[in-house]
């Protein structure tokens, strides 16, 4: 019988050979998952709209795999906090995410979601560049030097030597116009400048680009070479996690409303003084760290942080785009309940101190399209309001 098969046949039978035999991979859901990592899988939540959780081993992680990272030694909790730290009230929220309703993660395993194959554009098309600005010492007002950048802002930024900050953020569910668009509200702990920049990142955003979606959720990020080679979530090595409760990349299931119910999380990132890992808190949950290790300047300490909104521009149309800041409405349209607001803004500095920022400088990279405005009655700590409609009259 074999005498009969002709060479094209054999080479296709050979073809399929090296794939089944020769290839140990399964496909689960659209997305090739190695052998190894099925091993990691200590079991899999299927959550609505094809939706997947996949529960890991937590010393069988992913993040391990980095090269300063072989041999870790996983710690488990924080040994240090900082002192002074708002915790009382960590926020108004009892954080959920929708994948909470069909099931947990056992301990000793951590959630990581399976990334989504909707991914119209690359994250390359908008990678950050840091504006340069220049400050006017008068007004303390930090204005963008004319270059246009794709990126705007509206922030505050904190100089000097820091081991953390934390937030209270308001949760929204702004419109993002595009697919390759973003509107993001989150800290920053920096340091460095140009080619050196490290940054720990952590908030909430509406990212269709990376997420699949137009649904407000809670996400991480690194750099240590100005966004050259950038990490969101756990897509790559790095960050070490801890938690079973909270998946990086899901959705809070609940946000605010204009004029009713307001929704805040509190954000919070902080070096344990005895290891030099840098926590990321939410609420009062400590959900894993970015070792010292992987960072060059964040090795260290931070020099500055920065608290605000972010939203990326891709001028369709000929025009800015309509994606909103924050809520999409201004601070000069009202406070609580009416724009969106970060409050219990603390920094941390290198004696562990929790404090209200000090020589707090503002930068708005566009104030016709989005603003901020800090509130001066400081009735929940240091606080601003801010966020914007994108296009309008004044915003072209």
């Amino acid at each position: 019988m074999l005498k009969f098969i002709n060479s094209a046949s054999w080479a296709l039978i050979l073809a399929i050979f090296v794939y089944v035999v020769l290839t140990p991979k399964a496909l689960v859901a659209g997305r090739t998952i190695s052998d190894i990592v099925n091993k990691s899988i200590i079991k899999t939540i299927k959550v609505d709209n094809d939706e997947i959780i996949d529960c890991y081993d937590m010393f069988k992680q992913p993040s391990l795999n980095h090269p300063s990272l072989h041999n870790h030694t996983i710690q488990m909790r924080p040994s240090t906090y900082p002192k002074n730290i708002k915790v009382d009230n960590p926020g108004t929220l009892q954080v959920t995410q929708t994948w909470h309703k069909y099931g947990t993660c056992p301990h000793g395993t951590i959630p990581i979601r399976r990334n989504v194959e909707k991914h119209y554009y690359s994250t390359l098309l908008r990678k950050q560049r840091r504006p340069k600005i220049i400050h006017n010492k008068k007004s303390n007002i930090l204005q963008p030097n004319g270059i246009r950048d794709n990126h705007e802002y509206a922030i505050i930024k904190v100089p000097g030597s820091f081991i953390g900050a934390q937030a209270k953020i308001n949760l929204w569910n702004p419109t993002v116009e595009t697919m390759i668009e973003m509107s993001v509200s989150q800290i920053w702990v920096m340091a460095g400048d140009d080619s050196d920049l490290n940054t720990i990142e952590a908030g909430w955003a509406v990212d269709p680009t990376n997420f699949g979606d137009y649904q407000t959720r809670f996400f991480i990020m690194w750099t240590s070479d100005a966004y050259q080679h950038s990490c969101i979530n756990l897509r790559c090595p790095g960050f070490v996690q801890t938690s079973p409760d909270i998946a990086f990349g899901c959705n809070f299931t609940e946000v605010s409303t204009f004029n009713g119910d307001q929704k805040d999380a509190t954000f919070s990132i902080h070096k344990d003084q005895n290891s030099g890992n840098w926590w990321v808190q939410l609420q009062d949950i400590s959900l894993g760290y970015y070792p010292s290790s992987i960072f060059t300047l964040l090795s260290k300490t931070s020099d500055r942080v920065e608290f605000g909104g972010e939203i990326y521009n891709g001028r369709y149309n000929g025009r800015h785009t309509t994606t909103q800041m924050g809520n999409g409405h201004f601070p000069s349209e009202g406070g609580l309940g009416i724009s969106s607001y970060f409050s219990h803004v603390q920094v941390i500095n290198e004696n562990n101190e929790a404090k209200d920022p000090e020589d707090v400088k503002t930068y708005i990279s566009n104030p016709d399209c989005y603003d901020l405005k800090v509130d001066k009655k400081h009735t929940n700590g240091y606080g601003f309001y801010y966020g914007g409609s994108g296009y309008n009259d004044n915003c072209q």
